[in-house]
């Protein structure tokens, strides 16, 4: 496993700091206002002004921002630095005050879930902001450098003012890069710069990018784009390629020329090769960031220790089916026919109905990663449409994964149907409060992806005995990366700590585990949001199936946790007792 499945994100891009908090209203209560009417006021004037900030997140949100009230936003990537991330804490302080002034009891249903969500995670995205140097902005896989090239060529053009948008931003590109050089230049003046294996890989990326630009992918996929309109003339088409192809040579390119100037200067002045937990509070962020990306409620070493229970489990489950057929480990050779991956997607569409709930009819397209990006970017990832143009998907293969049939499968499973692209449809279709958008749920999202791909093993043409093995595989194979997250960053694993680890369980390639170790320090908490947050939602089907016994259903679980979309542990804890209690009374036959 080299990166982990994930959505694309735009947290680098401006990331939400919900700053726009700053300038809303006291919202007091008009007469003949509701406190729902007013707290609704409240939750779409903070997301029309936060989305509005930033013009990757306002195109990834809405395709049609007029509709929604927002004009003349201005085009910009917003900012990034640690005056703006103590601008954020400012914002989310005012933003806590402002939610605690709602009366809860006189808000609607879905009103309430808002509120309990916002009053959970609002102090989570608080509690990191103690810590300004912690982030990395330029990681291998997670950095602008990575995910902005991607985002650039899927923006959409939907009128003749998203190319004009899109082509200033590209104009921008070097000064946005350039600001957030200075914010790692920052880092390195309060020793937080990354090490220097890290930066090679991160150069290197960069001089990957700007080879062969004669034929760049910026240029082609700005041309498909353009093609694919009918409201331009073919001179208007000719003209704005001759722009692109302006903003690419004189602001695109160079940026990353500057990266790769800026960058080799600054190597040698990293301070820590090891975790987080070696800086001076570095175990206190990481607890932070765990709680923040994950949305678990329980403490550090309640984590690992439920890491270190699952992972018994699902040993357990393998040494038992190996026990009741010592014939498995022969017949685990054989592979699945690779398939074509629409084809994939239709047939698990049609395989999850007995389980889960029905989706919309979407269209989905499944492209390939450009050469210059393969070695960087995760084996494959899903692209989250704006939340008006929901019919229309877009599902990412890395060639270099090195996919056979059956990797295939479940990677689509895991973007696809039942995961990312399924889960999203199905969080759209119950109208969501929009201001939910303005959160990033790692373990709710990456652990529902992560969950479903495992149960996807058993839509495979595979002996269900050998399709429980393999699952119960890679959940031990993410399990054993998520307990490095924790242990390297948390409880300071140093190489040889993490090589003793690995060894225990018969991984002793020293290249390999290298490999691992390295990708763990680059991005803190990554693999830890995939497992751990797969890992709560089975704890929560386990309570499920535990009070309702005969009574529960698969399918209506998933149905639950579906409509609830994306949120923290504890609130989704909360509100599947409130569940579990009515389905036991409308099942109950004196009630």
């Amino acid at each position: 496993m080299k990166h982990s499945k994930r959505m694309l994100l735009l947290s680098v891009l401006g990331a939400v700091f919900l700053c726009a908090v700053l300038i809303i209203p006291s919202l007091g209560k008009s007469p003949g206002q509701t406190e729902d009417e007013r707290f609704a006021a409240f939750t779409r004037e903070l997301f029309l002004q936060e989305i509005s900030s930033n013009t990757m997140t306002l195109h990834y949100t809405l395709a049609a921002p007029s509709a929604y009230g927002v004009k003349d936003a201005p085009v910009t990537f917003g900012l990034y630095s640690a005056k703006s991330k103590a601008g954020a804490a400012a914002a989310l302080e005012n933003m806590l005050e402002t939610l605690s002034g709602f009366s809860r009891p006189d808000l609607s249903e879905g009103s309430r879930l808002t509120y309990d969500i916002l009053e959970d995670q609002l102090p989570r995205e608080l509690a990191l902001s103690a810590f300004p140097y912690y982030e990395e902005v330029f990681s291998p896989s997670l950095g602008a450098q990575a995910q902005l090239p991607v985002l650039l060529a899927e923006y959409a053009f939907y009128s003749e003012a998203d190319i004009q948008n899109y082509l200033s931003l590209l104009s921008q590109l070097d000064t946005y890069y350039d600001s957030l050089l200075e914010y790692e230049r920052e880092r390195a003046r309060a020793g937080f710069f990354m090490s220097d294996e890290t930066a090679d890989a991160v150069i290197t990326q960069c001089r990957d990018f700007i080879a062969g630009s004669k034929d760049h992918f910026l240029l082609s996929t700005f041309e498909d784009r353009l093609d694919a309109l009918d409201f331009l003339t073919e001179e208007e088409k000719n003209a704005y390629t001759a722009s692109n192809r302006t903003a690419v040579f004189g602001h695109v390119l160079p940026a990353y020329e500057t990266l790769i100037q800026e960058l080799t200067k600054l190597k040698g002045t990293g301070t820590n090769p090891y975790g987080l937990c070696y800086y001076d509070r570095g175990a206190d962020y990481y607890a932070a960031l765990a709680a923040c990306t994950t949305g678990s409620g329980r403490s550090m070493d309640e984590i690992i220790s439920l890491l270190d229970e699952q992972l018994s489990q699902s040993l357990h489950a393998m040494a038992d089916l190996l026990k009741a057929h010592p014939d498995l480990p022969a017949a685990a050779s054989q592979t699945m026919e690779i398939l074509d991956p629409l084809y994939i997607l239709e047939t698990l569409e049609e395989k999850i109905k007995e389980d889960f709930p029905a989706a919309g009819t979407v269209s989905c397209q499944v492209k390939y990663v450009d050469p210059s990006l393969e070695d960087y970017l995760s084996p494959a990832f899903y692209l989250t449409p704006p939340m008006d143009r929901m019919e229309e998907h877009v599902i990412y293969i890395n060639p270099a994964g090195g996919y056979d049939g059956l990797s295939l499968f479940t990677t689509l499973a895991h973007e696809g149907y039942p995961g990312h692209l399924y889960q999203t449809v199905c969080e759209n279709s119950v109208n969501p409060d929009p201001v939910r958008r303005l959160f990033y749920f790692g373990g709710y999202v990456e652990g529902w992806a992560t969950y479903v791909e495992w149960l996807s093993y058993s839509y495979t043409p595979l002996d269900p005995d050998m399709a429980a093995l393999l699952s119960a595989n890679a959940s031990v194979s993410l399990g054993l990366h998520a307990r490095a997250d924790a242990g390297i960053h948390y409880e300071g694993w140093t190489p040889e700590d993490t090589a003793r680890f690995f060894a225990r369980y018969g991984i002793k390639d020293a290249e390999a585990v290298h490999s691992i170790y390295q990708a763990v320090l680059q991005d803190p908490g990554n693999y830890l949001k995939y497992y751990l947050g797969a890992v709560e939602i089975l704890d929560l089907r386990r309570q499920a199936e535990e009070a309702l016994g005969a009574r529960f259903s698969a399918k209506e679980f998933h149905t639950f946790l579906l409509s609830a979309g994306p949120a923290p542990f504890p609130v989704l804890e909360r509100y599947m007792r409130e569940w579990i209690a009515a389905h036991e009374k409308s099942t109950d036959p004196a009630a």
